[in-house]
């Protein structure tokens, strides 16, 4: 067993990880210990206290709120007829938030929103105390359906797009400017000293219009924190934000206001020097609002291209939290969605017992944009969402926690300056893999822990240095690295402690938690058994990867008819192909173009057709397609330019396009060089 710990010298180390054999009870990492036997914190080798994540610092129970109950079905809302419920759910969340909070209640069913296509709004929850509840996230519970993508044709460019207005489902968010109640003022104030890491105080040169309960956010863009969180490494040219000085952006709750400081709940997450100008501002944050119990279906069935289009990376988006504290997600379900949850500026969030489902998309949950001490947790993704629990966007105290992850997936940073993040008893997957661009480089800063990481992924490239390389993270911390074998270089790292041994304690958020409370708190348990139940469970009726379905399978029938003109669904068609990138830009010619058509199908299926041919079929020339009909109905068609190496490394686009077609009641051949797809006009296939 190799054990390479901060301060050995910095020599070229590969540490060889096998598999995990069982574990001795004497295995108890050092880490720990010192961690736990240290008076002073403060050290920059000592563990961050991770142990504040989540709803209340984790020292309450999610609360089961019981009334007042808005039922949405009091309000016009009728499960399974086919219509739009979309301004039931509206009055119900209008009625609660007139009445000061309460449950909006779903009962089983499936509840349709976002139907007309012209009209696509997110549903906004911008009050405190608002819980919306469903029936169950299992078969025979809730399914919120939603149809259309809010992304209009003009939208789908990922180059140019506005990423602070991605329209999610439900976004919860704060309207009109953050002003304290009591003076109507924001309520700024300066450091005056030093802040210390895992410090309590924060001094400041005036306490003055602060009080206990106030949230604050302490922010700074200073190169004075370069070294301490760069821990002394030198950045590469490519990375120009952090030549400008790196941002913090951490949020926090007053707990008392005493001599000249601000004393806090939650601990200061790194040094902050006074020369660091920072400035500690009050925030008015939306506070315990929830979604739990219900899955959330969308429309999103082409297989998955990163960044080729904003349909591909933000088509059908769950829950945004934006400025939340003490919020949740839990015992959720994510179907066919482009991405599941996103935190926005939000603190003391849990996210819990959610499964994440359906065709692959673009993450499942991410804690970022200045979000700080949130709880991800007890999650299965079976889609394989590309970034799996996500963080950046100076996020700090951010712990992943028994998650389950697939073996193509990786636990992702995001750059732009995460810090203090905690990947703990994650089973599955690899951590070789981060997004964000290079300018935004380092992928994660300084104090990233990875404590009994179940490696199940392929790992390429090894030995795997995390300097320089992609990933690019500040010296990670690895205790109790096991599972499929790989190799990494050991100067990159923190230390690699344990190497393919179990080690104790398990799980560093429970055993801090314990610790810093005296006692592990009941709702560890009853969370952990309530997962393992709904784990057992089977999910709402949907396609799992249907690129995956041979392509004269059978699939499930999830089919929404709608009547429109076919030049609006070609004209929308054409954009999604000229607004994409990476290559896969094409031009859109249609031959006997007719007008005055109109189709009763299903809008967004039909167009994921047509687009998966199209991707098939064309190598970067002009897609053509003709349109005529016969006698058994209007018929699509296509010629076959691409060449056989790319027509069989994307034969997942026709696959796909298979078994769209016969949710639509079509019929799709490849007649050797060319594509037809015959289309019955009103046919349904519920009817049949």
């Amino acid at each position: 067993m190799t054990i390479f710990r901060s301060g050995v010298a910095t020599l070229l180390v590969v540490c060889s990880v096998f598999l995990w054999p069982l574990c001795a009870e004497e295995d108890v990492s050092s880490y720990w210990k010192a961690f736990r036997d240290a008076s002073d914190r403060a050290p920059a080798g000592i563990l961050s206290d991770f142990s504040y994540a989540g709803y209340e610092r984790g020292e309450k129970p999610i609360p089961d709120i019981r009334a007042p109950i808005f039922r949405v079905t009091d309000f016009g809302a009728v499960p399974d007829d086919g219509r739009s419920d979309e301004a039931a759910i509206r009055a119900a969340l209008e009625a609660a938030q007139k009445a000061g909070g309460g449950v909006i209640l779903f009962p089983p069913g499936r509840f349709d929103v976002w139907m007309a296509r012209e009209g696509v709004r997110p549903i906004l929850i911008s009050s405190s105390n608002i819980v919306l509840r469903g029936a169950g996230s299992s078969k025979g519970g809730t399914v919120i359906r939603v149809h259309h993508s809010a992304l209009k044709p003009d939208r789908y460019r990922v180059e140019g797009a506005d990423l602070n207005n991605i329209p999610y489902l439900f976004m919860f968010q704060k309207s009109g400017p953050e002003k304290s109640v009591s003076t109507g003022v924001s309520k700024t104030a300066r450091l005056k000293g030093d802040a210390a890491r895992a410090s309590l105080r924060l001094p400041v040169a005036s306490t003055e219009g602060f009080k206990p309960g106030d949230w604050i956010q302490i922010k700074a863009k200073s190169v004075d924190f370069n070294s301490q969180l760069l821990a002394g490494l030198k950045p590469e040219a490519g990375w120009t934000r952090i030549r400008e000085g790196l941002s913090i952006c951490e949020s926090h709750q007053v707990a008392a206001v005493a001599d000249n400081s601000l004393v806090l709940r939650q601990p200061i997450l790194l040094n902050i020097p006074e020369t660091a100008e920072a400035r500690i501002t009050v925030s008015a944050p939306l506070e315990n609002v929830g979604v739990e119990d219900l899955a959330i279906q969308g429309s999103w069935r082409t297989p998955f291209f990163h960044h080729r289009g904003m349909l591909d990376d933000e088509g059908w988006d769950g829950i945004l939290f934006d400025g939340v504290a003490n919020g949740w997600v839990r015992r959720c379900a994510f179907l066919n969605m482009n991405s599941g949850i996103y935190l926005k500026g939000s603190v003391q969030c849990s996210l819990l017992e959610n499964r994440f489902s359906g065709t692959p998309g673009h993450y499942n949950a991410a804690s970022r944009s200045d979000s700080s001490f949130n709880l991800m947790g007890l999650s299965q993704d079976s889609a394989g969402q590309l970034h799996a629990a996500s963080t950046g966007n100076r996020s700090a105290g951010t712990t992943v926690w028994r998650w389950k992850l697939m073996p193509g997936q990786s636990i992702d940073s995001h750059g732009n300056g995460p810090y203090a993040t905690l990947i703990d008893r994650v089973d599955g997957g690899t951590m070789t893999v981060s997004g964000g661009p290079e300018a935004a480089y380092p992928n994660h800063l300084r104090w990233m822990v990875y404590w009994n990481f179940a490696v199940s992924g392929t790992v390429r490239n090894e030995p795997v240095a995390f300097w320089g390389g992609k990933p690019c993270f500040v010296m990670p911390l690895f205790v109790g690295l096991h599972g499929q074998r790989m190799s990494l270089v050991g100067a990159t790292l923190e230390g690699n402690e344990y190497q393919g041994y179990s080690v104790q304690p398990e799980s560093l958020y429970e055993a801090q938690l314990e610790l810093r409370l005296g006692g592990l708190p009941g709702w560890i348990g009853q969370s952990r058994k309530e997962w393992e139940d709904l784990q057992r469970q089977e999910l709402p009726p949907h396609d799992e990867r249907p690129e995956e379905v041979s392509f004269g399978g059978q699939t499930q029938v999830d089919f929404s008819p709608e009547e429109f003109p076919l030049n609006a669904l070609l004209d929308d068609l054409g954009k999604l192909f000229s607004q994409q990138g990476l290559g896969w830009k094409r031009d859109l010619k249609i031959e006997n173009r007719e007008t005055g058509i109109t189709l009763f199908t299903d809008y967004v299926q039909l167009r994921s057709i047509l687009h998966s041919m199209g991707i098939y079929a064309s190598e970067g020339l002009p897609i053509v397609m003709n349109i005529g009909s016969d006698k058994n109905g209007i018929v699509f068609s296509m010629p076959v330019t691409s060449l056989a190496a790319y027509r069989k490394s994307n034969a997942s686009y026709l696959a796909s396009a298979g078994v769209l077609s016969r949710e639509c009641g079509a019929r799709l051949e490849d007649r050797g060089g060319m594509l037809t797809l015959t289309l019955q006009p009103g046919a349904d296939p519920r009817k049949r």
